[in-house]
């Protein structure tokens, strides 16, 4: 009777273990196929990171994930802005979103709380420096025009009756007059004259510029310029310096390009004490070639650099205010645009750029 109990325990035993392994077993291929199936999922979260990764850095906006002060991500486009400086501005603003100026540098941006995440939230940051400038440039040139057109008109209305007060003048001097009235006449004859010429000047600098286009380097242009004003400012001490990186020959108006960069010499020689240094430097950047004028003279402050392309706009005691109105229409002739950084103390550098075509 022992016996057969046991036996029988013995088989259910076996049936037991017969049945523990095949269940093992199922359960071994279960783990198995889960864990490829995790490996396959972790191979594709990987592929979605990198891919989110690459669409991140591929965007022409900074984004960076913070946890209070702490970036735990930062795209291609954060790094090469050099973030660091705005995020110090925008946890000083403690906005949400907004506008900020770094020197001479814009920005726009957002931020907002990453949902499900304590602490942590994204920032947005576009560089808006380029079409800050576009918005100044159209702004100025609107202005300019409407400035050039009212001093056209005033110098017309001047100009009528002027004939007529220089012919009366003169026939004044033609009476047998006392000496003493004949200087009062040839004193208003003389005012008359210098109004006319004037009026003759800021009809000059107000027309449209017609262009006598030539297949010149600019930077041979430049080079005369030098020669013929590099004594005169060695004679004050001034350090002149030009580099050149042309590629070729650009179609412009050599005689007009003379006279813009010599006012644009004549400036930063003007801003500069006994000595200082003045730097000319003609390269390619993209579309455009580009002409530069620095110097590290006065500079200017903001309220001055914003009115120095107005017409008979000046800062000097015997100026007339019509040498950088000049650059600029020079300048706009050619289909090119103007730009000028400054800081007091520090000097001014004016920038020119030209249609490469």
């Amino acid at each position: 009777m022992e016996k057969e109990l046991l036996r029988d325990a013995f088989l259910e035993f076996s049936r037991a273990s017969e049945s523990l392994i095949a269940y093992y077993s199922l359960l071994e291929k279960t783990v198995e196929a889960l864990k490829r199936e995790i490996e396959q999922k972790n191979r594709e979260l990987e592929s979605t990171k990198e891919d989110l990764r690459t669409i991140l850095d591929s965007l022409p906006v900074a984004v960076i994930v913070m946890e209070e002060d702490r970036v735990l991500f930062s795209n291609n486009r954060a790094r090469e802005m050099r973030f660091e400086p705005i995020l110090e501005r925008i946890n000083l603003d403690g906005k949400k979103e907004g506008e900020t100026k770094i020197s001479a540098s814009s920005y726009r941006w957002k931020r907002e709380s990453l949902s499900g995440r304590k602490n942590q939230e994204i920032v947005v940051i576009e560089d808006t420096t380029e079409v800050e400038k576009m918005r100044e440039r159209l702004e100025m040139d609107q202005r300019l025009k409407a400035m050039g057109e009212m001093a056209l008109r005033i110098a017309h209305e001047i100009k009528n009756p002027l004939g007529s007060m220089e012919l009366f003048a003169s026939m004044l001097l033609k009476d047998t007059l006392e000496e003493k009235q004949k200087s009062y006449v040839e004193h208003i004859s003389e005012g008359i004259r210098n109004i006319d010429r004037i009026v003759n000047n800021l009809l000059s600098y107000t027309k449209p510029k017609s262009l006598c286009l030539r297949k010149v380097r600019l930077s041979d242009v430049i080079r005369e310029i030098l020669d013929f004003m590099r004594l005169s400012f060695e004679q004050s001490g001034i350090e002149l310096t030009f580099r050149e990186r042309e590629k070729g020959p650009k179609s412009v108006d050599p005689h007009l390009m003379k006279l813009a960069v010599m006012n644009l010499l004549m400036n930063a020689k003007e801003a500069l004490d006994q000595g200082g240094k003045i730097e000319i430097e003609v390269k390619e950047e993209g579309k455009f070639t580009v002409l530069v004028v620095a110097d590290n003279g006065r500079g200017m402050t903001e309220e001055v650099k914003k009115s120095i392309f107005n017409p008979f706009f000046t800062t000097k005691e015997k100026g007339v205010g019509l040498g950088l109105f000049t650059v600029y229409n020079i300048v706009k002739a050619h289909g090119g645009f103007i730009e000028v950084e400054s800081k007091v103390n520090e000097g001014t550098r004016f920038t020119i750029f030209l249609p490469t075509g």
